[in-house]
């Protein structure tokens, strides 16, 4: 009796262990605690970074990426969300290195509540892409502090439109030195048949105890599930300076896939800043930069996309670098008269589904050793 008892549950066990990693509904009514991603993701290749007739700093074979991401439930209704990136530079602390972790809590299906570090809410669709999966990028991305601790607030006005409110602490804060300072953040996501928009307005505290605001419009338009446009504008503005088109950035990137395994993309960034001010610590007075990139990616392993993407990227800088005086990040950053180069590949390791896979067969191994005595015993017994 025991022996049947035990092979009902090893049977049983894959079974109701493959059923949870399939279908979310089991993850949505399982009361908790519960993982339901474990990954460690990394990009590596070799890059380089040439400009007067020199291969500079970041030239060579580099390893550019190593993020820790978890997510899962606490009880019902209450999630968790943690990437860690464990190749920040040591001098920072282990919080510093955490990009997010937080808690949302969704009592329904119109709001959550999100608390803990996150993704300080600016529109734009270079500003919401990964960093690992992109290349050359505007000046404006190259700097902005985007994890911040903070509080927010997210509603579903309805099936294809979502407003974030976030309170949360000034990006500049690092910059300026001043961690008291904080920003207020309204993001609204929009799907809409062949559009899909990114907008927000925003108000960081920044030097000389001012406000910097932001008005971002993040535009993508869908020509088919295999081709698209985005294009951002990033509008910046303080106190006594004209507020538009004066300190700003643009990024538009095309992208096709002529193969379900194959992307094909092209991009083109704005920075400039004509304004004589140091409110903006990212585009700082004076720069009016361009950038023009192109490249290919490629996902060897058709049943697993996401496994491995190798690529290859190739973009150029050009324009006028910043005049300010006092640079909160001197020569770092974009370069006038710059060549970047970008081969390597990135590969992202499933932990969560190998461990399932591991438990499965060995749950499989025991299940035929056990079927092997039963069929043994009963064939004792016919010849007794």
């Amino acid at each position: 009796m025991k022996k049947k008892l035990l092979l009902f549950a090893l049977m049983c066990f894959p079974a109701v262990l493959m059923a949870q990693q399939d279908d979310p509904k089991d993850e949505i009514e399982a009361d908790g605690p519960w993982l339901s991603r474990l990954e460690i993701e990394t990009r590596f290749g070799w890059n380089m970074n040439r400009y007067g007739g020199i291969n500079q700093e970041g030239t060579g074979f580099r390893g550019e990426f190593v993020n820790l991401r978890l997510e899962g439930k606490i009880y019902k209704g209450l999630t968790y969300s943690w990437k860690q990136r464990l190749n920040k530079n040591t001098s920072q602390t282990f919080w510093d290195a955490t990009d997010w972790l937080e808690i949302k809590y969704t009592p329904n299906d119109y709001i959550a509540i999100s608390a803990g570090k996150q993704v300080v809410a600016i529109g734009g669709w270079e500003y919401d892409r990964s960093p690992i999966d992109l290349y050359l990028n505007s000046e404006y991305w190259q700097y902005i502090n985007c994890y911040q601790l903070g509080f927010s607030i997210a509603v579903n006005a309805s099936r294809n439109d979502r407003l974030v409110f976030q309170l949360c602490n000034s990006p500049m804060r690092t910059y300026i030195g001043d961690n008291s300072t904080v920003g207020l953040s309204l993001m609204w996501y929009g799907k809409h048949d062949w559009y899909h928009s990114i907008f927000s307005a925003n108000a960081f505290q920044t030097t000389g105890g001012r406000w910097i605001n932001y008005l971002c419009f993040g535009n993508k338009f869908l020509f088919s599930k295999n081709a698209f446009l985005e294009l951002d504008y990033v509008n910046r503005a303080s106190s006594n300076q004209s507020f538009w088109f004066k300190d700003c950035s643009v990024v538009a990137e095309a992208s096709v896939k002529p193969h379900s395994m194959v992307r094909l993309f092209g991009k083109y960034t704005f920075d400039t800043n004509d304004t004589d001010t140091d409110a903006d610590v990212y585009v700082e007075s004076g720069m009016r930069l361009h950038t023009a990139s192109m490249g290919v990616e490629y996902s060897p392993i058709r049943k697993y996309p996401d496994a491995l993407r190798l690529h290859a990227a190739v973009g150029y800088v050009w324009g006028r670098m910043a005049t300010q005086e006092n640079s909160a990040h001197p020569f770092s950053g974009l370069h006038n008269d710059c060549v970047k180069l970008y081969i390597g590949a990135k590969v992202n390791l499933d932990v969560l589904h190998g461990i399932k896979h591991i438990i499965k067969k060995a749950a499989d191994k025991r299940i035929a050793k056990a079927l092997g005595r039963d069929s043994l015993d009963i064939n004792q017994v016919n010849l007794q």
